[in-house]
């Protein structure tokens, strides 16, 4: 069974990307990468000139630029790169140029097939969910925290759970407006390109989960 190599998974804030990407991880083989948490991950480092730089942009709600993302993101892919691992990018490419730089790189580095997954909401949907979601904090790979069994994980890695500075509510209409200004060209992008494939993210996990399978099974050619 063959899956695409490389799967960009988009949405607003909200939309359950990180959710599906360790969904795509336990289910078809993925390695989840997040280039949240690898910003975050950086922007923990107070002696880095590049941390303190990702953690301004953070405190104002507002995206990295291009060569700071493809830097970050290109960084942390390497390990897997070289493991020859399957790699869904939770989060990227977030503009157009970044989607240039992106592409080019894992072109050069063997990863030919490649899909974008959009995972879409409503901004009053997006609204709701970052509202009340809550995350394992203080860990190498945050994640979402939705039952008692990921408290549990999160207390065993050593984490707090908690709400990330990019979710407080002053921050979501700039985040919302960012998306539709500049990572939803890169759908567009994607779908004039035919290698876009797009999800109804109001729904439950189980449903969306279950047609996110069924459009990489789409992608591969297969009935």
């Amino acid at each position: 069974m063959r899956y695409v190599d490389l799967i960009y998974l988009v949405g607003p804030p909200g939309a359950g990307k990180g959710t599906h990407a360790q969904l795509l991880q336990r289910d078809a083989g993925y390695v989840w990468l997040s280039t949240g948490n690898a910003m975050r991950s950086v922007a923990r480092d107070e002696d880095s000139e590049l941390g303190r730089r990702i953690r301004d942009l953070i405190d104002q709600g507002r995206l990295a630029p291009p060569d700071v993302a493809v830097q970050v993101i290109t960084e942390e892919a390497a390990p897997q790169i070289d493991a020859g691992s399957r790699l869904v990018l939770d989060g990227s490419p977030r503009t157009v140029e970044e989607a240039d730089r992106l592409d080019e790189f894992f072109e050069e580095h063997g990863y030919s097939s490649r899909m974008l997954l959009y995972l879409s909401i409503s901004r009053d949907e997006m609204i709701r969910r970052n509202s009340r979601r809550k995350f394992c904090l203080e860990v190498p790979q945050g994640f979402p925290v939705e039952t008692d069994e990921d408290v549990e994980r999160c207390r065993q890695q050593g984490g707090r759970v908690g709400t990330r500075p990019d979710d407080r509510p002053e921050k979501l209409a700039t985040r919302w407006d960012e998306f539709l200004q500049q990572t939803y060209p890169v759908v567009e992008r994607y779908r004039r390109k035919g290698s876009l494939r797009e999800v109804d993210g109001h729904r439950t996990i189980d449903q969306v989960h279950a047609e996110v399978m069924e459009s990489i099974r789409d992608a591969r050619g297969e009935e």
